[in-house]
């Protein structure tokens, strides 16, 4: 059998008993890197077998040993550094090979960044999962430009140092309103989680430098919801306080020219909440 295992994306606790059982089992177990997957097993206390390096530049090779591992009867066990394999990480063509050969597969589900984040996004929608957005403005632009009037979201990762340069292709064909949920270093001691407009966004990271560090996931809202929903806490906040010295009127203006949406929507949130 071999044995797809997600493992913790920062966190080490985020790792489920069953995965730690079939690890301490294995016969092998494939890794990205394992100097990075040592950690996690001493923190287990498991006595592994075999560790193999498992990624792109050796997929073919050792996709081919483990046809004959399992055909032998073993069990092998997929990990990577972090999240789920397969998921923006080598594994696709092992899983592949393994089926043509009429081999057993298994997920170990557990830990992975996208469906961390959407968990907490708080959209009421369909989604799409992408992965990684080309590197080349060009074709960045090509792939988001697809999604300008697309009803569900989608999900995608992005390194550090493209990240400014992806918002600000996102606010150049989506627009700055369009709402994002970012998701940083997630599980991690310096997590950050943060819903707002593209615009918003991209101030925010270039306003500070710490924040253009480490992994980055990004839920790009569908456009319906921005119209529809684009109430978010900085409106509320700001509307609160507005309202307290102005008409209804004035201060939906007013909170519009501080931080964009549609002053309609903003008067009629205000009078149904007051």
């Amino acid at each position: 059998m071999l044995y797809i295992c997600s493992t913790p994306i920062g966190n080490l606790k985020d790792i489920t008993l069953r995965a730690l059982e079939i690890l301490a089992k294995s016969d092998i177990i494939l890794c990205e890197d394992t100097r990075v997957s040592k950690v996690l097993l001493r923190t287990y206390d498991i006595k592994y077998n075999k560790l193999v390096a498992f990624h792109e530049h050796n997929e073919a090779k050792v996709t081919d040993m483990v046809i004959k591992w399992l055909k032998d009867g073993m069990t092998v066990v997929q990990i990577s550094d972090a999240g789920t394999p397969g998921i923006s990480d080598p594994g696709a063509r092992l899983c592949k090979m393994v089926f043509a050969e009429g081999l057993e597969v298994s997920p170990l589900p557990g830990a992975c960044a996208y469906i961390s984040l959407l968990s907490v996004a708080g959209i009421d929608c369909s989604s799409l999962f992408y992965g990684f957005l080309p590197s080349t403005k060009s074709k960045r632009v090509k792939t988001l430009m697809q999604w300008a009037d697309c009803e569900y979201a989608v999900g995608v990762y992005e390194s550090p140092h493209r990240v400014v340069s992806c918002i600000e292709d996102i606010v150049e064909c989506l627009g700055e309103d369009r709402v994002i949920i970012m998701g940083r270093e997630l599980t991690k001691q310096f997590e950050t989680i943060k819903k707002c407009t593209a615009s918003q966004l991209l101030q925010f990271i270039k306003n500070d430098n710490n924040q253009q560090k480490g992994e980055f996931v990004l839920i790009i809202t569908p456009k319906e919801l921005v119209e529809e929903n684009y109430i978010l806490e900085e409106h509320i906040k700001t509307l609160n306080i507005l309202s307290e010295y102005l008409p209804p009127k004035k201060a939906a203006r007013a909170t519009s020219l501080i931080h964009g949406g549609d002053k309609n929507k903003l008067y009629e949130h205000l009078l149904k909440n007051k």
